[in-house]
């Protein structure tokens, strides 16, 4: 009797145990995660627009890296900021924007899917390209660990 009694408090135990934790997955990060990540994005756009691009290599992780189109793996804070800062000599900085947001993760590793548009200082629109950004959760605060892209333009020029 007390073995069927045990039997019977302990499965219903296990089923919202499991319940409770498939739906922490599959729900993904919490809002206020969601809110920091799009925090993380707005400081990213802003030193973007400033030119600022020793700011933007101190929103990486010691060992992040941009995954660019067609090109290296560029890794490290330092090498990002050249990547920015040798790309953009001499020119005005563009402005950039983040939308269409899908988030998936923990509150400690977060894969956000986006679209970004970079614009002209006059609003002309440059180029829209589709991101997948890995951000980490380091010392409390988050950072970029890893930045891939690709520009919409390329699947025009192909007609693909």
């Amino acid at each position: 009797m007390r073995s069927t009694f045990a039997k019977l408090i302990l499965i219903p135990a296990i089923a919202a145990l499991a319940v409770t934790s498939f739906s922490a997955w599959a729900g993904g990060p919490q809002p206020s995660t969601e809110a920091a990540i799009k925090s993380e994005n707005a400081r990213w756009a802003e030193a973007f627009k400033q030119g600022d691009y020793q700011a933007i290599g101190r929103l990486y992780t010691a060992d992040g890296a941009l995954l660019q189109p067609g090109g290296e793996r560029v890794i490290g804070p330092a090498a990002i900021v050249s990547y920015f800062a040798q790309g953009y000599a001499g020119k005005t900085p563009d402005t950039v924007s983040f939308s269409d947001f899908e988030f998936y993760g923990s509150d400690e590793v977060v894969t956000e899917v986006s679209n970004a548009s970079i614009r002209s200082r006059d609003g002309q629109l440059k180029v829209r390209a589709k991101q997948i950004l890995i951000f980490v959760k380091r010392d409390g605060a988050w950072k970029l660990h890893r930045d891939m892209w690709n520009d919409n333009s390329l699947q025009q020029q192909t007609g693909r």
